[in-house]
C-alpha cells in the first residue's frame, strides 16, 4: 500500500520554509495503483469493437462522399 500526508484543513499555504496546515498532517492510504491485469479482455475487445467501428464509419463516409462528389463533377 502507499500512503501520503494530507492537511486536514481546507487550504495549504505555501511558507517559505514548506507547506504549512493550519490544521494537522494526517496519513491518508492511496487506492492501489493501476495495473494491466485489472483489465477485462472481454471489455477491452468491446471498447476496441467500439472504436474501431466508430472510425471505420466516419472513414466509410468519407470515401461514400468522395465517391459521389466525384462522379457529379464528372458527369
Amino acid at each position: 500500500m502507499i500512503y501520503t500526508l494530507a492537511c486536514t484543513a481546507e487550504n495549504l499555504q505555501m511558507q517559505a520554509e514548506g507547506p504549512h496546515c493550519a490544521g494537522g498532517w494526517i496519513v491518508v492510504q492511496q487506492p492501489a495503483q493501476f495495473s494491466i491485469e485489472q483489465l477485462d479482455p472481454a471489455v477491452l475487445g468491446q471498447m476496441f469493437g467500439a472504436g474501431f467501428t466508430l472510425v471505420a464509419s466516419v472513414l466509410l463516409i468519407g470515401v461514400g462522399a468522395r465517391a459521389v462528389l466525384t462522379f457529379i463533377k464528372n458527369a
